[in-house]
Formats: C-alpha cells, sequence, structure tokens
C-alpha cells in the first residue's frame, strides 16, 4: 500500500551561479535537500517531498543542472564541484543554512560531492542506490570523448526499445511498473537534444563527474555526518556490491538493504523506504 499524504507542492526558479534552476518545495520545519538522478528530475521525489512535509519536514528538491527545467548549458560545465556549489547555493537562495540531504543514483554521488566541499551546511546524509562505487572500464570512463560516440550512445538510449529495456532493468518488478506511457515519457525526455547535450557532456567529461577522477574519492573519509545507506537488492544497474563499499569506505554509515527492490526504492519500495529515512532523520 502506497503513501498518501498530499502536502501542497510550490515550483519555484533561483538563480545560482549564473545558472536558472528549477526547485519543488513543500513544509516546514527541518530541511530536507533531495537530489535526483541521472536524466530524470526532481518530480522523481514529489511522493517522498510529500511525505516529509506531511512528517513535519520542508522538503527542498531542485532538477540539477542540465536536467528537468533548470538551465542546461552544456560543455565542461558539469562536474562534481559545481554540483555540490550549486546545491550549497540553492540553500543559500532559500535562506537555508543546514540541510540533511538524500541523494538517488547520480544525486547520491552528487550528495556525497556536496557534503565533503560544504561539510558545515550538511547535518545528516542518506545515499540510495548511488552512483560512484562501481569502477567502469577504461573505455567506458574515456568513450565519451571519441568524436560522434557519445552522440551515438545518446541517441541510440532514446529508442522506445532500448528505453524499455532501461527501464527493466531498473526495477525488481518491471511488470508492476512499467507502462507504455512510462515508456513513451522516457523516449520523449531522451530525445530532447537538450536533454542528450547533458548526456554527450557528462561523458565527454567523465573525469570531472567521477569520485575518482575529479581527486574526491579519497576524501569520502572525511566524512563524518551520521549516514544511511538505502539499496534495493535487486538493483542491476548498482548492484548490491556496490552498498557494501559505499560502507566499507564512508566511516559513519549504517546499511539498510530492500529486499524484492531495483534501483528505486522510493518507487518500489516506497513505504519502506519512507519509514527509513523518516527513523533516521528524527535519531538523535
Amino acid at each position: 500500500m502506497q503513501t498518501t499524504a498530499t502536502a501542497a507542492i510550490d515550483e519555484r526558479f533561483v538563480t545560482v551561479d549564473g545558472f536558472r534552476l528549477r526547485v519543488l518545495t513543500a513544509g516546514q520545519g527541518p530541511v530536507v535537500l533531495l537530489l535526483h538522478g541521472f536524466v530524470v528530475s526532481a518530480d522523481d521525489w514529489i511522493p517522498t517531498i510529500q511525505t516529509l512535509a506531511t512528517a513535519g519536514y520542508c522538503a527542498i528538491a531542485p532538477d540539477a543542472l542540465g536536467f528537468g527545467a533548470s538551465d542546461k548549458p552544456g560543455g565542461a560545465v558539469y562536474t562534481l564541484r559545481r554540483y555540490a556549489d550549486l546545491n550549497a547555493g540553492v540553500l543559500t537562495a532559500f535562506g537555508v543554512e543546514h540541510t540533511a540531504v538524500i541523494g538517488h543514483s547520480m544525486g547520491g554521488k552528487h550528495a556525497l560531492a556536496t557534503t565533503i566541499l560544504h561539510p558545515h551546511r550538511v547535518e545528516r546524509l542518506v545515499i540510495v542506490d548511488s552512483e560512484g562505487f562501481m569502477r567502469l572500464p577504461l573505455f567506458m570512463r574515456k568513450g565519451g570523448s571519441l568524436p560522434f560516440l557519445g552522440e551515438a550512445i545518446a541517441a541510440l538510449s532514446s529508442v522506445p526499445f532500448v528505453v524499455n529495456m532501461q527501464l527493466r532493468a531498473a526495477f525488481a518488478q518491471p511488470d508492476r511498473y512499467i507502462t507504455p506511457e512510462l515508456v513513451a515519457r522516457g523516449h520523449k525526455t531522451l530525445s530532447d537534444p537538450a536533454i542528450r547535450n547533458t548526456m554527450v557532456s557528462l561523458s565527454r567529461f567523465y573525469d570531472a563527474n567521477d569520485l575518482h577522477g575529479s581527486g574526491l574519492w579519497p576524501r569520502l573519509a572525511e566524512i563524518r555526518q551520521p549516514t544511511l545507506i538505502i539499496w534495493g537488492k535487486e538493483d542491476r544497474l548498482f548492484p548490491v556490491k556496490c552498498a557494501y563499499e559505499a560502507k566499507r569506505v564512508l566511516p559513519h554509515a549504517r546499511l539498510e538493504i530492500i529486499p524484492n527492490c531495483g534501483h528505486f526504492p522510493m518507487i518500489e519500495a516506497i513505504d519502506h523506504f519512507h519509514q527509513l529515512v523518516l527513523a533516521f532523520l528524527q535519531e538523535k
């Protein structure tokens, strides 16, 4: 049974470091910053935003630069360090000094970078099926810098058959969650030239967006904030072995593995996910 919280969500646009970012907000109370994954947007967090707001928190969820309705400048502007600075800038734009941070997939990597580079802004950290704990082969890390290869991969990813295949890999129970409408929405997003440009740019400047390549990997040990790692046991995009690697390198982390769940715990195990998050936020 899914959570039925229905707190009203506001949409705002803020300018941070010259970039216009779309931000969803709801609720009043201690702040929770929600960072979404690759290609999607803050809309993935809407049920969680509503749940947090109903539970007495202020949820803030930006569309990351290059995604959703935020600016999509392309090129070398996409780096882990810039994403961390933009996240801190969003907090400043809303008059927030301190926050808990929850990051899913790519957003988990952004949450880690934000915590390392702006430690005084982050009180608690949750990473969910996070990117960054699986070292890709060299050809996958460097292939995007080859002429036209990044563009070809981005174009291929928008083919409906490929969209469906990617979605099926993301869920433990794909037939429950994948609909023709979801595939069509994925096709539309991935066919957007601006989104494709973001994908190509992130591939071309892979090292600047990688925990190892950016030099941030050794600094994971600096994270002293209480940390919760949530992982779907059946995640086929970032297998559960990545969760154990995250637990190994994060000194103050607790690991919760959700059975019968894939890459999107906040969708596929929504009640369990929200219970874990709220209990963690309420710990003294």
